[in-house]
């Protein structure tokens, strides 16, 4: 049986590695916001742009065509952003990132205290992990692994 400071150690390189699976969650999902919304408002911009230009002349049927393609294009990519609601998924993992780093942070400070680690204590870091994991967004594995996951003892497994 582990003692408690033992299961708090584990406990704070789990929430460690979480917190950094958040963030990198959350980086991510910023990024692909602007894959999707960059082009759109690219292609928004040049369609409207080109329907003006083509009010004084006859413009070409090709032109139309590629401005016709255009205008979908911009109103699916808009659509998929929307959709896909990177912006928000980003900011749900901001947060969950910045809720396991104050949950660390209590760790640390209980693990460098001189006083006693009681049961009640360890009940409630139990209960705040549970809760965090409960309302907290889902990591994509990939970036979960990436943020340090495989370095974790996996649970009943005793090392050394």
């Amino acid at each position: 049986m582990p003692s408690h400071t033992s299961l708090l150690n584990k406990w704070y390189r789990r929430t460690s590695v979480t917190q950094r699976a958040h963030y990198l969650s959350a980086a991510h999902f910023s990024k692909r916001k602007y894959w999707l919304g960059g082009p759109a408002a690219i292609l928004a911009t040049t369609v409207g742009t080109s329907v003006f230009a083509t009010l004084s002349s006859k413009p070409d049927p090709w032109a139309q065509i590629l401005m016709g393609l255009a205008s979908v294009a911009a109103a699916a990519l808009t659509s998929l952003q929307t959709l896909l609601g990177y912006a928000e998924r980003a900011e749900k993992h901001r947060l969950a990132g910045a809720k396991y780093g104050a949950l660390g942070r209590e760790l640390e400070e209980m693990l460098s205290s001189e006083a006693e680690i009681n049961t009640i204590q360890i009940a409630n870091v139990r209960e705040r992990l549970d809760a965090l994991a409960l309302e907290s967004p889902d990591t994509p594995q990939s970036i979960y692994y990436k943020a340090g996951a495989g370095e974790l003892e996996a649970p009943g497994v005793q090392t050394g």
